[in-house]
């Protein structure tokens, strides 16, 4: 065991850490290190702030570049459309339709413009200079380069949502009180999409599962450390969502770091999502949790 400090719990062991490949720009391997208490788990080392950036200039990153090249891409646009009622369908359980809305990482806007049809007033951050550009065109207002800039404005919001974007973070106590002080002090809601480390597709293919993403994802949170880490910032979590799609799509991702072809990609990967799906009926870890703070 190596020896640190969880910034989630305070323990200072974490299990015997394994190496992941960033198979998407740069092909450096990066440490995944499990916290023995919490399973909270950070990616080592971490590109310095200033060198992040350089990890996203792919076409493949698809948040960024909405790429429809291969099967994989032209399913994750046919699973998006569907996640994006159901994202809409939870903000709504929570707040009043014409509140104001807040997405960070909002990439190419896609969620943001469907928020704005159905009568939000939303606010958009994207450190991608690319994909803000893109989201400024589909939305017709500007996007804020960083949480800083738009903390300059003093506004404050009913709903801010981060879809699969909190991982990507750096200092987890920071950032969580960050967004927590843009919530409006009464009433406010923070909407974390998150990859888990303990559902069963991650298990399965562990250095070669797609949401680890290194080194663009920072942390790997399990359900604990995330209600540890909102409880020490006085949050708690009022609803946990499966996505159910994500299994699917993950697994897909994930045969193809493996090596397999196209059609055994698809094939493997959606048996696998299904089995990842099946065993977190039982156990909640399903492969993408929604966590929603009040």
């Amino acid at each position: 065991m190596k020896s640190f400090q969880c910034p989630v719990c305070g323990n200072t062991t974490s299990v015997s850490p394994f190496q992941c490949k960033d198979y998407t720009v740069s092909k450096e391997s990066f440490g995944i290190y499990t916290c023995e208490k919490c399973r909270y788990a950070y990616t080592r080392p971490q590109p310095a702030p200033q060198d992040i950036e350089n990890y996203y200039l792919s076409e493949e990153y698809i948040s960024h570049s909405d790429t429809k090249k291969g099967i994989v891409n032209r399913l994750y646009h046919i699973v998006r459309k569907r996640n994006t009622k159901d994202k809409l369908a939870v903000v709504s359980r929570f707040a009043a339709v014409r509140s104001s809305l807040l997405d960070v990482g909002c990439g190419t806007g896609y969620f943001l413009s469907v928020c704005r049809q159905n009568g939000w007033q939303v606010e958009g951050v994207e450190l991608s200079n690319s994909a803000r550009a893109v989201a400024e065109g589909r939305i017709g207002q500007p996007i804020f380069p960083s949480i800083a800039a738009l903390e300059e404005t003093g506004k404050r919001f009913d709903v801010i949502t981060l879809w699969h974007v909190f991982e990507h973070l750096y200092d987890v106590n920071a950032s969580f009180l960050q967004l927590k002080h843009l919530l409006k002090p009464e009433g406010g809601t923070l909407i974390l999409a998150l990859p888990n480390p303990l559902s069963a597709d991650a298990v399965y293919y562990r250095e070669y599962w797609a949401a680890y993403d290194v080194p663009r994802h920072l942390s790997h949170f399990s359900p604990e450390s995330i209600r540890l880490l909102a409880e020490k910032h006085r949050m708690k979590i009022a609803a946990t969502i499966s996505m159910k799609f994500d299994a699917f799509y993950i697994s897909m991702l994930s045969e193809g770091l493996k090596g397999s072809g196209k059609l055994k990609a698809f094939f493997n990967g959606f048996r696998h999502g299904y089995l990842s799906n099946h065993k977190a009926g039982k156990d909640g870890n399903y492969s993408s949790l929604i966590y929603v703070f009040k």
